[in-house]
This record gives C-alpha cells, sequence and structure tokens, in this order.
C-alpha cells in the first residue's frame, strides 16, 4: 500500500518538540528579532554595583544625620521630663532642692555600675526610688550616650556606669557648698557658697534662663578650670559638635547648647541662679552679655 505525506496531517502529540526556557528564548528572539535572553555581562554587573555604591555614598551621612538628630530629640525629651519631674519634687518639697553628696549624679535613674540608690526623683517619674536594673530608667539614657566619665570606665556609657547620662547643675542640686574653682573666682564662689544651704527654688532670679540638668560633660565643659582629659571632653560630646550639650532649663525647656569655658551668665543662659551676683560673674568672666 502506497505512502502519501499528508502536509494536513498532525503530528502525533507524543512525537512533538518541547521548547526549553533557553531554547525558546532563542527562538523567540529569532522571530522577534529580539537579543538573546542571557544573564548579565561582567561589565553590566560592576555598573550595576557602582552605581549602588554611589547612591550608597550618597545617601549614608544623610542617614547618619538624620539618626543622630532622631536622638538628639529624644534626649531633649528626657530632660524635660526630668525638668519636669524636679519641679514636682521641689512642690513637694517646698521649694527646697536636694542637696547632699553625690546629689548631681544620684537624684535619679538606676543604681548603676557604683550602686547608688535610692534615688528621690525616680518617683516623680513613675518609678521605683531603687532600681537594679537599667531597663526601666530609659528616660534617664542619653541615647548618643558613648561615655566620657573619669576613671576606668570612660569609655563605658554614662548611664550603665553612673546610673544616668545627665549631671545636674551642682549651684542647684548639689552640695550644699561648694569650693573655689580657681584664686580668679575666689570671691565670687564664696559668694554662691554662702547662699547654697537650705536652697530654695525662690531664690533663683531667672528660671527660664537657668541651666538644670544636661548631658553628662556639660560641667567639665563650663568648669573655670582645665579639662582633666581632651580624650574625655571629645568623648563626652555626644551629639557630634564641640562644646554643645543638651541643656535642660529649671522653666522645664530644654534645647542644645554651647557651653562657654568658663562663662557663668551669657546671654543665652545662666549657670549661676543668684541674679544679684552677676555683676561678680560679669568681672571674673570679663564679658556682660
Amino acid at each position: 500500500m502506497r505512502q502519501y505525506n499528508d502536509p494536513f496531517l498532525c503530528t502525533p502529540r507524543s512525537t512533538s518538540t518541547v521548547l526549553l526556557p533557553e531554547a525558546y528564548c532563542s527562538a523567540s528572539s529569532k522571530r522577534y528579532g529580539t537579543r538573546s535572553c542571557h544573564g548579565f555581562t561582567l561589565i553590566e554587573l560592576l555598573v550595576v554595583i557602582a552605581t549602588i555604591a554611589v547612591l550608597l555614598a550618597i545617601l549614608m551621612p544623610a542617614l547618619r544625620r538624620a539618626k543622630a538628630l532622631a536622638k538628639g530629640v529624644v534626649c531633649r525629651g528626657n530632660l524635660k521630663q526630668i525638668a519636669t519631674g524636679v519641679n514636682m519634687y521641689l512642690d513637694d518639697n517646698e521649694g527646697y532642692f536636694y542637696q547632699g553628696i553625690n546629689a548631681n549624679l544620684n537624684y535619679g535613674g538606676w543604681q548603676g555600675m557604683q550602686g547608688w540608690a535610692p534615688r528621690p526623683l525616680n518617683q516623680y517619674l513613675g518609678l521605683p526610688g531603687t532600681l537594679e536594673t537599667e531597663g526601666s530608667a530609659k528616660v534617664f539614657c542619653c541615647p548618643a550616650d558613648r561615655g566620657g566619665a573619669p576613671g576606668y570606665a570612660m569609655h563605658e556609657k554614662v548611664f550603665r556606669y553612673l546610673g544616668t547620662s545627665y549631671q545636674t547643675n551642682i549651684f542647684l542640686i548639689g552640695q550644699n557648698r561648694c569650693g573655689a574653682f580657681s584664686e580668679n573666682t575666689k570671691e565670687l564662689d564664696q559668694e554662691i557658697s554662702n547662699r547654697l544651704a537650705k536652697l530654695n527654688r525662690s531664690r533663683v532670679g531667672n528660671p527660664a534662663r537657668t541651666l538644670l540638668i544636661g548631658d553628662y560633660g556639660w560641667i567639665n565643659q563650663w568648669q573655670p578650670r582645665p579639662h582633666p582629659l581632651r580624650e574625655l571632653k571629645e568623648l563626652a560630646e555626644w551629639h557630634g559638635r564641640a562644646d554643645c550639650y543638651n541643656m535642660g532649663f529649671l522653666d522645664s525647656h530644654a534645647r542644645l547648647l554651647n557651653i562657654r569655658k568658663g562663662y557663668y551668665v551669657t546671654d543665652e543662659y545662666s549657670v549661676l541662679p543668684f541674679a544679684e551676683l552677676y555683676y561678680l560673674a560679669y568681672e571674673v568672666q570679663g564679658y556682660e552679655p
């Protein structure tokens, strides 16, 4: 029987050719005149990597600045809360400030590596007077804290070492007397010391101008004596600007300030609570705002 090749006869399904993805791409490329489906070449891959690297180089500094700004905002929020707590403490204690040895550091927070407890301000921030762990005391922790306290723990976070990242104005929350910082400031320091015992809020001349508390390193920057160690100073400048610290005022507002060495009174702030002594401060610092 003669066989005829019928051009219209369908090829059985079992003998059909199945195109694999690579073959399909090649076939499609030929049909539509498009480029063959292959992976990236080495040059194309290098171009992509270089583009990503350039974008990262542009974006990373901006991201770091944004992160630093966010930490500064949180820090100032902490200082406002603490200043509000101090004023609540004053309301409950007839306006008298907390005073005692190391009062400028053990006023509030957790007990830290130093083991200082109890902390009298804690209750005004909804915390127990004695905290053995740091978890509940975050309001006393600056998120930018990277150390700067004197001693063996200079690279340890101040919050972890002392129980708080913040140090108070020693003329408000500190001991009930102070010594002379230098021969040049001796008369002024003596007048200040005479007024510190049982200091009352009513004696503070201008609460909106008077510094209450700030980043730990601000006191060493302000004191009219040489800084103990340059490395400590740089470690304690947590917000990326030389001589600048987040500060809380007695009226409970907070801001980033440039703290001037040895200046008791400036046009932006006053470390000195007593307005009647401003004239002596102007003589000592050789500057009147």
